[in-house]
């Protein structure tokens, strides 16, 4: 099956989209409740609009996650972060979100994935030396956005600051227009909850409570194990084949594997400063580890790549309909 993943041809976005909806399906099938701790305030609006558990919500999160794929996968392939231009990154980012029951759902952390994807987008535009002032901007804005969806996101604003300061030199004026990027949105909001005289759920339903250290709230199940242990071991892979990575790729591409990086460091901090942390706390880890886990399969022979993909696969079906 992941060799037909092998070529990045537009026509084979639609072997994606089947494969999403293979993976998504258990949730048309079973209800699972949606995650709403530390919910951001466009989050709640979105869910008042469509809803939760509908059919609206369910098939918006399937053209939402094709979306995020695509734009992981366009990402790689502009950026040359792999040696062959593959849709594997978009596959294993469908796979690793879908990997439980518990993910499936269109949680507030996948709704902000959107944006944060976007923001790699500008950071990396920045070793081209057009509209860097604009790139700088929107990196804030995108960072906003995404906090807005669900506010611990606000600690991807820092890896995405760390990120541009990597790839060019980094100006305190920089730092102002990033600032002014993050601020807008917030701006906007606020603007728009005065009007209807609830400015004060800027901070009582959106920022409170939102930030304790390692305030783990849920018990963890033998199923919650089993996925830290595989998310775990992917982190471990990724760190340990760092170099490997970065063989045969010019200096640009070496430093934007390292700002990806970052943002792996940026999910495994806000993992411990995030209040009511639980097993869906590993959804802050899927974006880089999507390209890190794409590159490591790539260098494995393809056979044994088939094999492991289709344990993996296995194993998401499985906790879905089976355990």
């Amino acid at each position: 099956m992941l060799e037909l993943f092998r070529k990045n041809l537009f026509v084979y976005n639609l072997f994606l989209l089947i494969y999403c909806l293979f993976l998504r399906l258990s949730w048309f099938l079973f209800e699972s409740d949606v995650w709403h701790a530390n919910e951001g305030i466009l989050s709640s609006y979105f869910y008042g609009f469509v809803g939760d558990q509908t059919i609206l919500v369910k098939l918006l999160a399937i053209v939402i996650l094709i979306y995020q794929a695509i734009q992981i996968n366009r990402l790689v392939s502009l950026n040359r972060i792999t040696n062959e231009n593959t849709l594997f990154s978009g596959v294993f980012y469908l796979l690793l979100v879908s990997l439980t029951l518990t993910f499936v759902p269109l949680h507030p952390a996948l709704l902000a994935n959107t944006f944060i994807i976007i923001m790699l987008t500008d950071i990396f535009k920045q070793t081209k030396n057009v509209d860097l002032h604009l790139n700088i901007f929107n990196v804030g804005l995108w960072a906003g956005l995404a906090s807005l969806f669900y506010f611990p996101y606000i600690v991807f604003f820092v890896v995405g600051v760390l990120g541009v300061i990597y790839l060019r030199t980094f100006k305190s004026i920089d730092l102002l227009r990033a600032i002014l990027g993050l601020l807008v949105p917030y701006f906007l909001m606020a603007t728009l909850l005065f009007l209807n005289d609830e400015l004060a759920r800027l901070y009582t339903d959106h920022v409170a409570g939102s930030f304790a250290i390692l305030n783990i709230t849920q018990p963890i199940s033998w199923k919650g194990y089993v996925l830290i242990g595989v998310f775990g071991l992917l982190i471990l892979i990724s760190i340990a084949s760092m170099n490997n990575f970065s063989t045969g790729l010019n200096i640009h591409v070496r430093r934007k594997i390292s700002v990806i990086f970052f943002a792996l460091l940026g999910g495994l901090a806000l993992m411990i400063l995030v209040a009511d942390s639980n097993i869906l706390s590993l959804l802050f880890l899927v974006i880089p580890l999507s390209i890190f886990t794409a590159i490591l399969f790539l260098k494995l022979e393809p056979q044994f790549a088939e094999i492991l993909h289709f344990l993996i696969l296995a194993m998401a079906i499985a906790f879905q309909y089976l355990v």
